[in-house]
């Protein structure tokens, strides 16, 4: 432990590498980060593109 950083959250001493370079333990860190980006418009389908079931033609294997 050659950096004894405190965390920028509540104050304890950072132990991990990674706290330390992040700067909050991992507690602080799941309870502060921000939440997920919502996915981009481009991953969903649309609308006009989905029909109900029943306009599926079924074909001679039903």
């Amino acid at each position: 432990m050659s950096d004894p950083r405190p965390c920028t959250v509540c104050g304890h001493a950072l132990r991990d590498p990674a706290s330390r370079a992040r700067g909050t333990g991992p507690v602080c860190h799941r309870k502060t980060r921000a939440a997920p980006a919502p996915r981009p418009a481009a991953w969903t389908l649309p609308a006009r593109r989905l029909r109900p079931i029943a306009d599926v033609p079924t074909g001679l294997y039903l």
